[in-house]
């Protein structure tokens, strides 16, 4: 789940007012221009505090709108799977434009490279209510490498569009509660507290 923030320490700050935990420093996405602090939430999932990364003066794509923050927020997620191909496919059956796989990689603070492989999934305007879809391949998933948290109880989205968005999660192989209301939101109920976004 991953909680934007125009800043890494406002970002890191808010979470650790609200759940009581303090993400770790992840690194940096050179691509991307953006940096990271991670929590883990239990039960395989965490928390991706994601920022601008400092010097970085032409950020593109996702760095771009995190720059554009003015507060922070939930404002992506990721589903893990172990064949992304399978999921491309899956994509492609239910009229989706999938990406990739691609590669993906950061430097982890003490220098060590990180490497994963992503789909992104294209062809629908839900924007970032599509997850795009990672493999972590050999590298330790961040949820048993980073501090632990409060555990997540419940992840949940609303839409306008609730049940195209239900039937689109279903063809994914996605099992995420989708309620209907007028703006869309990322709701995370975590123990003691709930984040929201965008």
């Amino acid at each position: 789940i991953l909680f934007g923030a125009p800043d890494l320490e406002v970002g890191v700050r808010e979470v650790t007012a609200r759940l009581g935990a303090t993400p770790a420093p992840g690194g940096v996405h050179p691509t991307m221009g953006t940096t990271n602090a991670l929590l883990s939430l239990g039960g395989g999932v965490y928390l991706e505090v994601l920022a601008p990364a400092p010097g970085h003066t032409e950020l593109r794509g996702f760095g771009q709108q995190l720059a554009g923050l003015e507060t922070p927020a939930l404002v992506n997620w990721a589903a893990r799977a172990s064949d992304l191909e399978a999921v491309a496919a899956a994509a492609t059956a239910a009229g989706l434009a999938p990406l990739g796989p691609v590669p993906g990689s950061r430097r982890t603070e003490s220098g060590d490279l990180l490497e994963w492989r992503m789909l992104l999934i294209g062809g629908h305007d839900f924007g970032t209510f599509i997850p795009f879809f990672i493999d972590w391949g050999a590298t330790p998933h961040p949820s048993i490498t980073s501090p632990t948290g409060p555990r997540l109880v419940r992840f949940s989205v609303a839409h306008p569009r609730a049940a195209e968005l239900a039937g689109l999660y279903r063809a994914l192989g996605l099992e995420i509660e989708v309620a209907e209301d007028a703006s869309p939101l990322f709701n995370a109920e975590i123990e003691g507290a709930v984040l929201t976004g965008p």
